[in-house]
């Protein structure tokens, strides 16, 4: 009984000693040498993204240090991950939010201001041609209504007996008042133009401070935010190891932010180059590694 004892108490300290040994190993292996393994942990759906989506931006992320090395670097795991990735809302998302909907204000407004401002010069080309007509009409007008008047005066003065003469008079009356008509026409046609524009400038001028309003509410809450909070960090700690995402504005984004954590987690630093993964700020749209992030990581992996 004793020996069996023995032997089973062997077997645990084994056990135990290959399993310290194991996370020890685990503790000093190389870099790139094995998986990280990782799982979603707190996941706040505030940022109204289903666990699933977030799930594929990570993978999506992972997948740019994976590809240009052919190697696996993390690994998906359900249970006793070495990472944990959380989505956690704040302020940063809040202002985030509110940023975007002032943006889509302000672009909105810049829509119907351009839409307007084409509209209004249509218009203004379309009542400077009337008034041009309106004045050669006016003046055209003048003319045949003062010869008019000097056929009249020469009728006044005759025996008004030419037949001729009087038929001539009665043309030029009938002509000068459809001309009247016409200009009356015309006219009320260049007070509505006019009308309207000074209804656009009215639209464009309070569309104008609008914009300028919202424009400096948006410089109001992006300056009380700050230009340096960061969308999400990397923390190693006696806790263990996570990422924290805090604040995306795109799908974009979310992956850059989750690939430029998840290059912390691999143990990389940041790089210079503006385009880069790696950069300290979240400013590049692209979705691939830059020659400054592929150098930092063959070095990281003992590639070079």
């Amino acid at each position: 009984m004793s020996k069996l004892v023995s032997s089973l108490l062997l077997l645990v300290i084994i056990f135990l000693g290959w399993k310290n040994f194991a996370l020890i190993q685990e503790k000093f292996a190389a870099p790139c040498e094995k998986p990280i393994t990782y799982s979603i942990g707190t996941f706040d759906t505030r940022f109204n993204l289903s666990r699933s989506d977030f799930l594929l931006a990570v993978k999506q992320a992972e997948k740019l240090w994976e590809e240009p090395l052919g190697r696996e670097l993390f690994s998906h795991v359900s249970e006793k991950p070495k990472l944990a990735v959380n989505l956690v809302y704040d302020y940063r998302q809040e202002v985030t939010e509110e940023l975007d909907q002032i943006e889509d204000v302000v672009r909105g407004d810049e829509a119907t201001y351009k839409s307007l401002e084409a509209r209004y010069e249509i218009l203004k080309r379309e009542q400077e041609a009337l008034k041009a007509n309106y004045d050669a009409r006016v003046s055209a007008f003048n003319h045949n209504n003062a010869r008019y008047e000097q056929m009249v005066a020469l009728w006044n003065a005759s025996d008004r007996s030419s037949q001729t003469q009087f038929t001539e008079l009665e043309v030029a009356r009938r002509d000068l008042e459809q001309e009247v008509k016409t200009l009356k026409t015309v006219e009320a046609q260049l007070n509505a133009a006019v009308r309207e524009i000074n209804s656009l400038v009215n639209n464009l001028n309070r569309l104008a401070r609008q914009l300028n309003l919202k424009v400096r509410e948006y410089n109001t809450i992006g300056a009380s935010r700050g230009e340096t909070f960061a969308g999400g960090t990397y923390t190693s700690d006696e806790s263990g190891e996570r990422i924290d995402i805090f604040e995306f504005k795109n799908h974009e984004k979310l992956v850059r932010i989750l690939a430029h954590e998840l290059g912390h987690a691999l143990g990389l630093d940041h790089v210079d180059d503006p385009q880069a993964i790696m950069y300290y700020l979240n400013e590049d749209e692209a979705e691939r590694l830059t020659e400054a992030d592929l150098t930092a990581l063959k070095t990281l992996c003992k590639m070079n």
